[in-house]
């Protein structure tokens, strides 16, 4: 092998030197690029304080969004309270109500109780030639009493039951309120006296007298 040449050697070393030299302008540069692109101590005194500015804001907007909160809650708690009492006095109310009505049905059925007491049911009372109730038992009451009738028997209602005429052909009864609770119990107590088959003059007036 021949021995390398001065020239070559020279060509080499310079090679080289060209080559360290570019790398280390290529890490100059990057250097410098990157001393440049940092931030200095203000720029990062100054993100800070927006930073801290932004927080500040942030935190304002959630205080406020609290005390909204809170005093909806405020407001909600006391309506609920309201209807709360409200409730206890509509109960209050309906009880009272419904002793009031529990009272009147009372004294209704009472009243209701003392107006037919001196009702009278007559039944077996013919509905032809009977047009006028109030004389024909006037005649059926004289007759049931005798020398104890009274000169005029008032009534404060005379009617026939409620309801259409019965299919089988038999009378409705005749229902009478005799003004006098005195009266009506001296007619009860002659009608029970009544023998059970009867004469054919009473059989032709009436059939039976009953309380109603």
């Amino acid at each position: 092998m021949a021995p390398a040449s001065p020239g070559s050697e020279s060509a080499g070393e310079s090679l080289a030197e060209d080559t360290q030299a570019s790398d280390l302008a290529r890490i100059r540069a990057e250097l410098t690029q990157i001393s440049t692109n940092m931030l200095s101590k203000s720029d990062t005194g100054s993100l800070v304080q927006e930073l801290r500015a932004a927080l500040r804001e942030e935190l304002a907007g959630l205080r406020s969004d609290l005390t909204a909160l809170e005093q909806r809650v405020d407001e909600m708690e006391s309506t609920a309270r309201g209807c709360e009492e409200q409730h206890r006095a509509t109960e209050v109310a309906v009880t009272r109500q419904g002793n009031m009505l529990l009272t009147m049905r009372r004294q209704v059925e009472d009243l209701e109780n003392r107006s037919r007491r001196n009702n009278i049911r007559v039944r077996g009372l013919p509905e032809s030639g009977t047009e006028s109730l109030h004389a024909t038992l006037t005649d059926l009451f004289r007759q049931l009493l005798g020398v104890q009738a009274p000169d005029t028997i008032h009534f404060d209602r005379a009617h026939r039951a409620l309801g259409p005429a019965r299919q089988d052909g038999s009378p409705r009864d005749v229902i009478c309120c005799i003004s006098t609770c005195g009266l009506r119990d001296k007619i009860m107590a002659a009608a029970r006296e009544l023998p059970a088959s009867g004469t054919a003059r009473q059989k032709s007036h009436y059939t039976k007298t009953y309380p109603a």
